[in-house]
């Protein structure tokens, strides 16, 4: 690969504050920020790193940040954040041992929807007690319409399969960028989600304007590299999983009084393979009867209640 390509591939990364060609010796030196020592490296040692990591040139640069102790994370991603309404009440109501089978089948088949990892398109996902986390890996490939189309259809289904194993979700898709390392999480993407996420009445989830913003810059990204996006709400791929209409926020919640965001893009579960006697009483077949929250319900039948 052309050392000029090289020089790009690392510019698409925030921690990369110069990047200077010496084109005599094939080779980079790369200025990072808040650094003072100057990193160097030959398009032989690149091309080589290339064969290991599929010809993913943008894997090959964080391998090379990371081998280098440089904090590497995904940038301009996107985060699905759910959190299992009435958690508590569940395991009140179900006891331990059977509440522990309950969830693990159900978190067991998100686990399996949730996991993919084809070419330039992967995800992480974490269960960390009631919350299911859901991260586009932009460091494999910066979002685009694959990712994008297979992530929102990815939501789509955890809603449906969670809502169909009696767990009703909650759920919002945060913008920005994120890092995990061991135990440790810092993610602006996913603090945004969860703002949102705790501010609706309903058993929806919305996307964020910081994940359309995301989207926006994924538009931009396809455009200047092929003259023309992919990535169109309208398209089959995305239609039948996100939806635009009036949110129904809590009361007194900031989001309730801001008119910007009285109308917003959510996520629609995947109702279609469901019968349509069923999705007419989804309340009364899927919801546990100590889910007690009619509001929330009404509110939510246009997610589960129609296909």
């Amino acid at each position: 690969m052309q050392i000029e390509l090289w020089a790009q591939v690392f510019k698409d990364f925030k921690q990369v504050k110069k990047v200077s060609i010496d084109s005599s010796a094939e080779r980079l030196d790369i200025i990072i920020e808040g650094h003072n020592e100057v990193l160097h490296a030959t398009s032989k040692e690149l091309d080589k790193l290339l064969i290991e990591f599929s010809s993913n040139p943008h894997e090959v640069v964080t391998s090379f940040l990371k081998e280098h102790r440089i904090i590497v994370y995904y940038q301009n991603t996107l985060v699905g954040f759910f959190d299992i309404q009435a958690y508590s009440a569940f395991i009140e109501h179900t006891g331990m041992v059977e509440a522990v089978k309950k969830i693990t089948h159900c978190l067991q088949t998100i686990i399996g929807t949730a996991t993919t990892e084809i070419l330039a398109v992967k995800f992480d996902r974490w269960i960390l007690s009631d919350s299911i986390i859901v991260v586009v890996d932009t460091n494999r490939h910066p979002l685009f319409a694959g990712s994008l189309s297979w992530f929102l259809q990815t939501c789509s289904m955890i809603m449906q399969i969670s809502m169909t194993n009696g767990f009703p979700l909650r759920g919002a898709i945060g913008g920005g960028d994120f890092y995990k390392d061991g135990e440790i999480m810092v993610s602006s993407a996913l603090a945004d989600a969860a703002t949102y996420e705790k501010q609706q009445d309903w058993l929806g989830a919305v996307l964020t304007p910081c994940a359309l913003e995301m989207i926006e810059k994924a538009k931009k990204y396809e455009i200047m590299r092929v003259g023309k996006t992919k990535i169109d709400f309208s398209s089959n791929d995305i239609n039948f999983c996100v939806r635009y209409g009036v949110i129904p926020w809590k009361p007194k919640c900031i989001n309730a009084n801001n008119e910007d965001n009285r109308e917003m893009y959510y996520i629609k579960p995947y109702m279609a393979d469901i019968d349509d006697k069923v999705k007419k009483n989804w309340a009364s077949t899927f919801l546990p009867l100590y889910f007690n929250a009619p509001l929330k319900i009404e509110n939510s039948h246009r997610l589960y209640g129609m296909a």
